[in-house]
């Protein structure tokens, strides 16, 4: 569910289209999505329906989709702050992208949203994704796996 190849640290990508079309790239790339084009569907569905900007800087993009092979969170973190909706005006500097597979949707789905909410309430947490480097980074992601399993 995690892979080091899905960590992108300090981009220079400006809008939430482009972040999520490279990190779905990125999973399709790997093997996770079987078809790119109808994954991100899925997540712009769901971008549409409520923003997935949930404070503290981050966004957590996703889609259930039949294009989902396995379950994966990509982690990406900006440069500098995005605005991820004109509406809600929240700046992002973090982005988890997720992808379930559409026949695990209900219980593996809120499992990781829930992870990764419950690591986000730690001040620690959020900060060490802010500075630290690409194998801590892991590190902490691996946390949220561990718990969801």
């Amino acid at each position: 569910m995690i892979n080091k190849e899905l960590i992108v640290l300090d981009s220079n990508l400006s809008n939430k289209e482009d972040i999520i079309r490279f990190l779905g790239k990125k999973a399709y790339d790997l093997g996770y999505i079987t078809n790119l084009d109808h994954y991100i569907e899925a997540v712009e569905k769901r971008e549409k329906e409520f923003s997935t900007a949930v404070g503290y800087g981050v966004s957590i993009p996703h889609g259930k989709s039949e294009a989902v092979n396995e379950a994966f969170i990509a982690f990406m973190r900006s440069e500098s702050p995005i605005v991820w909706d004109e509406e809600e005006n929240k700046p992002v500097r973090l982005i988890f992208l997720i992808g379930v597979p559409e026949n695990k949707k209900e219980t593996l789905h809120l499992k990781i949203l829930a992870q990764i909410s419950k690591k986000l309430m730690d001040e620690e947490f959020r900060n060490n994704m802010v500075n630290e480097n690409k194998a801590k980074v892991f590190e902490l992601l691996m946390e949220i796996e561990e718990n969801i399993k």
